[in-house]
């Protein structure tokens, strides 16, 4: 039996945070860090002035429903993605503020802005505040840059996109020819 894949999925997975301050409040459910934040994760690094962490407040969370599995033959398990920023399950919502750098290591797309804010329950990202997404093919800029990681869908509100290969011009015939 092969037991590598089952070795590779039980391998521990760090994300490692820095900043110059640190405050948690377990009453609050809140974790913050700021001055020059850090985040290396093993999906994506992120920079920011400031990090702020919601936890789920699990008194106020909705409890699992008991009914059992669904089970039988056709029936697809839907893949799970990866916690954002690895922080586990636990993770509300995660909110990055002031020169907002986010760099996916996989495709190395790099996003700029703002502000940033990631929700847990639906795995959407929305980069606001000048955002911009630095890709192969160019630049998209817009209002507002929503990044679902379930989909893998990526919108802009008041999208431009600058292709980094301009097309040129069509060039003016000389008349007569």
């Amino acid at each position: 039996a092969d037991t590598a894949p089952v070795a590779a999925l039980e391998k521990v997975v760090k994300t490692v945070i820095t900043g110059k301050q640190f405050t948690f409040n377990p009453l609050k459910h809140i974790a913050i860090y700021n001055g020059d934040v850090v985040v290396i994760d093993p999906q994506m690094d992120l920079l920011c002035d400031k990090l702020t962490i919601y936890f789920v407040d699990k008194k106020k969370a909705p409890k699992k429903s008991a009914t059992p599995p669904e089970s039988g033959v056709g029936v697809k398990k839907k893949a799970a993605v990866a916690p954002m920023v690895g922080l586990g399950g636990n993770v509300d919502r995660i909110i990055a503020e002031g020169d907002v750098v986010i760099i996916n290591k996989k495709d190395k797309t790099r996003a700029e802005g703002g502000y940033a804010v990631y929700t847990a329950k639906t795995e959407v990202l929305v980069l606001t505040i000048n955002p911009k997404l630095f890709t192969k093919q160019g630049v998209l800029l817009g209002k507002e840059i929503e990044y679902n990681r379930r989909t893998g869908e990526l919108s802009a509100k008041n999208a431009i996109v600058e292709n980094v290969n301009k097309p040129k011009p069509p060039t003016k015939k000389p008349p007569g020819k």
